[in-house]
């Protein structure tokens, strides 16, 4: 059911304009500067690329027969490189050819000094205690429940520039939930769930929004799975165990 609803835009700044699959857009609409008020359609359309549904938070719309949609979320999906440049403003892209002329454009391919890439831009330094912007060099410190924890990567930066890292302290097992404000270039830890201590490896699938861990056990030289546990994240960010498979 398609649902029309009356909404206010400052600025097209934050959304790309497709029209028949391709960028739409003149001159003089690039130009306005005006706070309007426009009736927009929202009819649940979907992002797919090469089969695969992507999420988004900020839910696409069409207006005047162009569909519009977050220009982070299309530049993350390609691997293109984008900024917003509040100055301007502008939001500011890095072609290919642009990359290949001055390679810190490049995000994470290539970049041999930065081997934990959390999106095109961000990477965890060695050791998890700080997040570097690639371009710049700048590092932010990854807020933790206690100085002493240790912090394990889980997930690299989905759409909402959110992160998750295994935390392991005084007090237990947490999955930590950080943010990324990448105009304000700060980071802020959103949550911190307690879970059973982790035996194995923990990752993260963006699609389902579920944390797996995965045991392994030496057995004549072989490691063999032994065990599965799978956590859900709801959208109120709370975290329970839904299935558990043990072996042994």
């Amino acid at each position: 059911m398609n649902i029309s609803k009356k909404i206010l835009i400052g600025s097209v700044a934050g959304a790309l304009l497709f029209t028949g699959g391709m960028m739409a857009g003149s001159n003089s609409a690039l130009a306005k500067k005006a706070t309007e008020a426009i009736r927009v359609n929202f009819a649940n359309i979907k992002l797919i690329v090469n089969g695969k549904e992507i999420q988004t938070k900020a839910e696409p719309f069409s207006y005047n027969g162009n569909v519009y949609v977050p220009a982070a979320t299309i530049a993350n999906m390609f691997g293109i490189g984008q900024t917003w440049d509040n100055n301007t403003p502008a939001v500011r892209f890095e072609s290919a050819d642009r990359v290949a002329s001055a390679p810190q454009y490049g995000g994470m391919q290539g970049q041999q000094n930065y081997p934990h890439p959390l999106d095109y831009v961000y990477a965890l330094r060695p050791g998890f205690e700080k997040v570097v912007n690639i371009v710049n060099d700048k590092e932010l410190a990854i807020p933790k429940m206690e100085s002493t924890g240790t912090l394990t990567p889980i997930s690299f930066m989905v759409h909402t520039n959110i992160f998750y890292m295994l935390e392991t302290n005084s007090q237990g097992t947490f999955i930590n939930g950080y943010q990324i404000d990448k105009v304000k270039f700060t980071i802020s830890k959103v949550f911190s769930r307690q879970i059973e201590p982790v035996k194995g490896t923990l990752t993260f699938n963006e699609a389902t929004r579920e944390f797996t861990e995965k045991i392994y056990a030496n057995a004549d030289g072989q490691f063999k799975l032994v065990g599965v546990k799978v956590y859900q994240i709801g959208w109120d960010n709370m975290i329970t165990k839904r299935e558990e498979l043990l072996t042994q």
